[in-house]
């Protein structure tokens, strides 16, 4: 299912570092983020810029993304290796056609490639990342408050009823306060 529904061939995916990304492809990417996610800032990321990037393009435009953070994480006593995820759209008429998942699955491979323990996101809808291998935790969390680059402060929650994550490791989800060091993805 990964051809567009004009019979026309699938999208070309590349990972990319968030620095390595030319202008015209940032600018690609913001008109993307903003057509996606209507109250988007007028940039290319949310609160930061994230490490890289799969960017899939389909007749020379930019059609989704999928931005990724490396980060370390505590809960309780235990430190991970996490990839989060930040920011996944793909263009309306590219939908429904396996995308997303490609761009997940994508992810998932590299995350076994580099030893990641787990790969975390945030998300009020959770079905695409149910059939993918994610599940919903309700760990207590703390992160970086961000805004308009400014540092606000910690935040924190009993349960932010978004977080989910996959398994990538031998190790399971310990229980526990979710220390993100740094700000939501």
């Amino acid at each position: 299912m990964n051809q567009k529904r004009d019979g026309s061939e699938p999208a070309a995916v590349s990972r990319l570092a968030e620095a390595e990304i030319p202008a015209d492809v940032t600018h690609q990417l913001q008109a993307l983020l903003q057509t996606c996610f209507p109250e988007y800032p007028s940039r290319s990321y949310f609160k930061l810029p994230p490490h890289f990037r799969y960017l899939a393009t389909a007749g020379g435009e930019l059609v989704g993304q999928l931005g990724v953070e490396l980060r370390m994480i505590r809960i309780g006593r235990d430190v991970l290796r996490t990839f989060g995820v930040g920011d996944l759209c793909v263009r309306e008429s590219e939908r429904s056609c396996g995308l997303a998942g490609r761009l997940l699955a994508d992810l998932t491979e590299l995350a076994r490639s580099c030893g990641m323990d787990f790969i975390i996101l945030f998300a009020d809808d959770d079905r695409l990342y149910t059939r993918h291998g994610w599940a919903r935790v309700a760990n207590p969390c703390t992160w970086l408050k961000i805004h308009e680059h400014a540092t606000l402060g910690l935040a924190t929650a009993e349960d932010t009823g978004a977080l989910m994550v996959k398994q990538i490791g031998p190790r399971a989800w310990p229980e526990g306060e979710v220390d993100l060091l740094g700000h939501v993805f």
